[in-house]
């Protein structure tokens, strides 16, 4: 007799079904019991695991159809749990507006909550009813694995919120702009190598490869860093870290962030990118976050941002929602898909440039600069101060520049060399805007870069690229002026003669400070803030703000190699993989950095791992020779440094001040 495996009307098969039974209680009972987990904590990795659980579900229905022509109440009422718990989870805890959540997922759960309620009710004398039901069991399955592609996993984040503070720090500095503070232009490169601007080429200004006469004005009368880093060796927890001056990892910005929509393109994997490398459902820079745009808002500033976002894109992570008046561009990477602009305006967000028109991106420079000097001109007629943050795209990949004007569709002489020098071009037009506006000595500008060069740049002699955290994956250029504003005037750091080498061909010569001092873009949140209060001047009282004012070593007040800090992270991941950090040695205080465990740049090594790695930074800036033998107490001093960190991180990871 053939044994009917999901039926325990027969005597020979009593024994096993009754195994099977309890089997499928226990199933029930354990999707009941995740669903109502799932439910209470909103995390986000759960819903991808409800609905595999469910398409397994529907597999084993086809297989009691198949077998038995009959469906266990066990697994109905199972699948009914999983997609329609599903679907709560997302009404409950989605991100999107009601209405959305509310249509997207009745959409995705309709077919197959419907199959589900057919397949149990259908009579038995209904015509055909076995192939019937073993269609609709095959619907359910087919449906409930369409739903992981089509599911939108922007969902409300669940970490300590630091709101209050925010809101009450905002309130305390409105208005309290110096009189005479600047107006702000905070230029950020993308992967821009240190070595690859004229006044830091390793070949010398006359010789260099690039040549970038715009940029190295800012130096001129100004401040020239010799050790500058990004706060991380990839774009999006930099930027985090350039807005808000906190260690990335405080805010979840632990990586690069990708499109979250899943109508672009719902079998690209990019929307679950971000829940799964994130915790705390985090998409984006956290709106309780205080930028330095909120910030100069509340001072009275017009504020606006160009180029690239790449911190979120939709809800309280968007430029409108972040401080800024004004945003006209992308927002992600210009080599993710999609790469459309966006203008935002009066809260409200308008698709200008679709992908399809970005696929040729060789206006994007001279778009940027026309829309940069149109903010600047509004704000300076309505005689408002500004701050304007120019995000370039550049120079990451893909290349593109207007081929030496040639425009759009001449993409022939394209190269790296060709779309840097046609931004210095374009960045001497808003620096010549600014002078005939008369308002070119009131501001205060800052250039430098995200990180390190990814395919193409040079770094110098420094070790590693965009990706390690060896120096030249982290250390950056930073050239900064503010002639009204006794930037680089005071005497405690001698001039330094340099030469610019002008695009007709002249030079002139010029003179500079020349920093030594380590900093981060972590300073460059409470550094522009100084400049902007004055004696009005604090920070959060709530949260951890991790930089530091610069604006005394910048005026020239300090010693070049004054240490700001005493240490500083490299951060990776979230992770604090290495540390710099000052010590008194018999020669003088040195920057020593040191790695416990630190995976190999050389893809000859690729899979291994340096361990006890310590540097004397100040002998050895390319991290060339191992010297923890030479130095064991430093290395253990560094090494006790690097957990304590660690722990803290770990501890406190959102910063919070009781």
């Amino acid at each position: 007799m053939e044994k009917e495996i999901f039926n325990d009307s027969s005597n020979t098969t009593k024994a096993p079904n009754k195994k099977l039974n309890v089997f499928l209680w226990v199933f029930m009972g354990i999707a009941c019991a995740y669903m109502l987990v799932m439910l209470c904590t909103g995390w986000n990795f759960f819903p991808l695991v409800a609905i595999v659980l469910a398409a397994v579900t529907a597999l084993f229905i086809l297989i009691a159809v198949i077998a038995k022509n009959d469906v266990p109440l066990q697994l109905w009422i199972t699948y009914l749990v999983l997609i329609g718990g599903t679907l709560l989870f997302f009404l409950i805890h989605s991100a999107e507006s009601f209405g959305k959540r509310l249509w997207w997922n009745l959409v995705l759960t309709a077919v197959p909550l419907t199959l589900a309620l057919l397949i149990k009710l259908l009579k038995n004398d209904f015509m055909h009813k076995k192939l019937v039901k073993c269609i609709m069991a095959v619907v359910m399955l087919a449906t409930s694995l369409v739903y992981i592609f089509y599911m939108n996993l922007r969902l409300s984040p669940t970490v300590e919120r630091l709101w209050k503070g925010h809101d009450e720090y905002l309130k305390s500095i409105s208005n309290k702009a110096e009189t005479n503070a600047p107006n702000v232009l905070f230029i950020l490169m993308d992967d821009l190598a240190y070595a690859d601007i004229s006044s830091y080429s390793m070949l010398g200004g006359k010789y260099a490869t690039i040549n970038t006469p715009n940029i190295d004005s800012i130096a001129e009368n100004g401040i020239y860093m010799e050790n500058f880093y990004a706060s991380a060796p990839v774009c999006t927890p930099s930027r985090f870290s350039a807005l808000t001056g906190r260690y990335a990892t405080r805010g979840y910005m632990d990586n690069v962030i990708f499109p979250t929509t899943v109508e672009s393109d719902p079998y690209s994997f990019t929307h679950f990118v971000n829940p799964y490398q994130f915790l705390g459902n985090v998409d984006g820079i956290l709106g309780d976050e205080i930028t330095i745009a909120e910030a100069l808002n509340e001072l009275g500033y017009d504020t606006a941002c160009v180029g690239k976002w790449n911190l979120g894109d939709y809800g309280e992570y968007l430029p409108m929602n972040q401080g800024f008046d004004y945003f006209y561009g992308s927002y992600y990477v210009n080599d993710m898909t999609p790469y459309n602009w966006v203008e935002e305006r009066d809260g409200k967000a308008t698709e200008v440039r679709t992908h399809k028109e970005n696929l040729d991106q060789s206006e994007s420079t001279r778009l940027f600069t026309n829309k940069i000097n149109e903010q600047i001109n509004n704000s300076i007629a309505e005689g408002n101060k500004f701050f304007m943050y120019y995000a370039t795209p550049w120079p990451h990949y893909p290349i593109y520049s207007d081929a030496n004007g040639n425009g759009t569709g001449d993409i022939t002489d394209d190269t790296y060399i060709d779309y840097i020098e046609e931004f210095d071009h374009y960045l001497g037009e808003i620096f010549k805007n600014l002078k005939d506006k008369g308002v070119y000595d009131d501001t205060l500008i800052i250039f430098t870069s995200d990180n390190g060069p990814g395919r193409e740049g040079v770094a110098g002699n420094l070790r590693g690229r965009k990706n390690t955290t060896f120096e030249g994956g982290m250390k950056v250029p930073l050239l900064a002026s503010y002639p009204n504003g006794g930037l680089g005037q005071g005497n405690a750091i001698a001039n330094s003669n340099f030469t610019i080498y002008n695009e007709d061909g002249t030079t002139r010569d010029a003179t500079t400070k020349k920093i030594l001092s380590s900093s981060m873009l972590i300073d460059l949140f409470p550094t522009i803030l100084d400049y902007a209060m004055g004696d009005n001047f604090t920070l959060p009282s709530d949260r951890i703000i991790d930089g530091v004012s610069l604006k005394e070593l910048w005026s020239g007040n300090q010693a070049s190699d004054y240490r700001v800090h005493n240490k500083l992270y490299y951060m990776k991941r979230g992770k604090v993989q290495g540390i710099q950090m000052a010590v008194d040695t018999a020669e003088g205080v040195q920057d020593f950095k040191y790695y416990d465990n630190v995976h190999s740049e050389n893809s000859a090594f690729i899979d291994q791992f340096y361990k006890n790695y310590l540097f004397n930074l100040d002998k050895d800036p390319a991290e060339g020779y191992n010297v923890a033998k030479a130095e064991p107490e430093i290395a253990k001093e560094l090494n006790n440094a690097l957990k304590e960190a660690r722990k803290e991180f770990k501890k406190n990871r959102r910063g919070i001040i009781e």
